[in-house]
């Protein structure tokens, strides 16, 4: 026969450990509940971040691209343009007539014009390739324009012969240059998309 202060004693003692067990699944429970949300805020914290680096670099590089466009207008007339003049300039005494120093100076001032217009887009393009773009583009970019910017500076040691040999070569990387760039402002906008689809599925 079990004593009645026993009983009791076991009956408050289940419950306590009853109590307890309830509790200590509760505080586990809120513990894993923090770590799952500490877990979403960082995810959360992190593709916000991803979100404005890529906002950030996708409106350099469209920057970057309508420079490059721009720059394609003008960079091969400039410097044609350029080597006409100083084959003129090498004309003889003898045979410069008025109209001949009168083209000289229209091909200078038209010349100078688009040089001016080309180093303007040339500096906009070294500052945006400086800014947020991956490294390999960056290179490409930085090569192409060089490329360009030797033969500009050159021309008259090199000579107009050269220059133009060499000028189809410059202005094509150019264009691979203004390629690649079209080509990552495709790719963060196919994350971009592929990022909304799947959170569209999650929900």
């Amino acid at each position: 026969m079990e004593l009645p202060g026993a009983a009791a004693l076991w009956t408050v003692g289940s419950f306590l450990l009853g109590q307890g067990v309830v509790f200590g699944g509760v505080l586990i429970n809120n513990a894993s509940q923090a770590r799952r949300e500490r877990a979403a805020r960082e995810a959360e914290r992190q593709r916000l971040h991803a979100e404005r680096r890529e906002a950030f670099e996708l409106a350099h590089l469209q920057d970057l691209h309508a420079e490059l466009t721009e720059l394609l207008l003008v960079a091969e007339p400039c410097l044609l343009q350029w080597c006409r003049w100083h084959r003129m300039v090498d004309t003889p005494d003898s045979r410069v007539n008025e109209r001949v120093r009168q083209r000289r100076e229209e091909l200078e001032a038209s010349a100078t014009e688009l040089e001016r217009t080309a180093n303007q887009h040339l500096e906009k393009i070294n500052r945006l390739t400086g800014l947020v773009i991956p490294d390999r583009l960056r290179r490409q970019v930085s090569n192409a324009y060089g490329r360009y910017e030797y033969l500009a500076d050159n021309l008259a040691d090199d000579g107009p012969d050269a220059t133009e040999t060499q000028l189809p070569g410059a202005i094509a990387q150019i264009h691979t240059a203004q390629a690649e760039v079209a080509a990552r402002i495709r790719e963060i906008y196919v994350s971009a998309e592929n990022l909304h689809v799947l959170e569209e599925e999650s929900r």
